[in-house]
């Protein structure tokens, strides 16, 4: 077992002769290091003095140009600076496990990951971190792409970023992409639609450069069949009601029907082909990374989001990722 008894007092070292002979030895002069500490030469003379008699050996010899190390004082100055750079690498941290988390924090995040992690979030966060007011911003994964580039957010939740050198991006979840629509229509025979049973469908789809939409460009190109949606959307509420009304069927994540589907207004079919997954990813820039309450917001929102999915509570029951950012 550790013994974690201390000598008596008088046979401790201490920081601030360690911190003095370490200049001297530096420095290999009495004056210099004195200009170095702000103080004057005889303290420092003293101090070495006082740690000499401490250990019971010389550390210096004196010469016409300062001071060179005897043997012991070479052994002192291999592992001196080490300990006092753990001493003072112990005290910074425990000072900033003790301080208080405040100040305000902007977190992007897509719907369907809103819908099911903002009522389980901010509650959380507010009593874990009562002082710090985190401000909760909805928007499609392209713009909260741009948003964190541009500094208005600190991170953000969002489906498949692009490659950047200026983001760090941490893989949370693998989610299948599900063909939705009314029930009672001829989604309810295609348990597992595959993209070739969307031809000919009316489909209402994401617009623009969407994930979802240049996956399907994609797919619908493999097949070589044109992809001719009869409307287009940006908003997940636009498509989700227009697929409620019946004017078409749609391409979501179970997660941003879940509560239709609950309630018997929508159908979701998992898509079977391969690739028709969108990736779950937390992104923040290398620059506020490196912040102590990006980090925290960080670890915690990835951590939570993966113990939901882990639980069974993530609708669809997506993949977890891996820890490691990347």
């Amino acid at each position: 077992m550790t013994d974690f008894s201390l000598p008596a007092q008088d046979d401790l070292l201490d920081a601030d002769l360690l911190s003095v002979f370490c200049w001297v030895a530096k420095t290999s002069n009495f004056s210099r290091a004195a200009a170095q500490l702000g103080t004057a030469q005889p303290v420092v003379t003293r101090k070495v003095g006082r740690l000499e008699e401490h250990l019971g050996v010389q550390l210096f010899v004196r010469t016409n140009r300062g001071c060179e190390l005897t043997e012991p004082g070479l052994l002192l100055a291999a592992k001196a600076p080490g300990i006092l750079m753990q001493l003072a690498q112990l005290k910074e941290e425990v000072g900033q496990s003790a301080q208080v988390v405040s100040g305000t924090l902007s977190m992007g995040i897509t719907h369907s990951a809103g819908s099911v992690m903002a009522p389980h979030l901010l509650p959380t966060i507010g009593a874990r971190w009562p002082k710090l007011r985190v401000n909760l911003v909805e928007a499609l994964s392209k713009n909260l792409v741009e948003r964190v580039l541009n500094r208005e957010l600190s991170l953000a939740v969002l489906y498949d970023p692009p490659a950047d050198p200026d983001l760090v991006a941490t893989p949370l979840l693998m989610e299948r992409l599900c063909l939705v629509g009314r029930p009672q229509t001829r989604l309810q025979a295609l348990p597992r639609p595959t993209v070739r049973d969307m031809v000919g469908l009316p489909l209402v789809l994401p617009s623009g450069h969407q994930t979802i939409r240049v996956l399907l460009e994609d797919a619908f190109a493999e097949i070589g069949e044109p992809l001719r949606p009869v409307y287009e959307a940006t908003s997940v509420n636009m498509l989700r009601a227009m697929a409620a009304q019946g004017l078409g069927y749609t391409v979501l994540t179970l997660g941003s029907v879940a509560a239709e589907v609950a309630a018997g207004t929508l159908l979701a079919q998992p898509l079977a082909d391969k690739g028709m997954s969108v990736g779950l990813t937390l992104i923040t820039t290398r620059e506020h990374s490196r912040l102590r309450n990006v980090q925290l917001m960080a670890d915690f929102v990835s951590s939570e989001i993966r113990a939901v999915a882990r639980r069974g509570l993530w609708p669809g029951k997506p993949t977890v990722m891996r820890d490691q950012p990347a």
